[in-house]
């Protein structure tokens, strides 16, 4: 089993309920994508634009986040993650 496939198991694994539909999670997808943006705001307020470790950590641990519920979307789609980088690599290759 490859890392994609462990984490979407863990994904439906730490779900506090099954019923969540595709909009719960489209809804918390962009609150996630919110708060990556809010980490990269304050990077410029408070940090100079120098990227600390702290910052660093704060943003990979929303970008965690975001990737739980776009596993969450997928799983509603019923695709994988990689089903998805599949077909973007595919579009984008076709624009080339």
């Amino acid at each position: 089993m490859d890392i994609l496939e462990q984490y979407s198991e863990f994904q439906k694994g730490t779900e506090k309920k099954n019923n969540f539909d595709l909009k719960y999670m489209a809804l918390g997808i962009g609150g996630e994508i919110g708060e990556v943006l809010n980490e990269v705001k304050k990077l410029e307020r408070d940090d100079n634009n120098i990227l600390t470790d702290e910052r660093k950590n704060k943003i990979e641990l929303e970008l965690g986040d975001v990737l739980w519920y776009f596993q969450g979307i997928c799983h509603r789609l019923g695709c994988t993650i990689g089903d998805i980088l599949n077909k973007n690599m595919d579009k984008l290759n076709s624009k080339k």
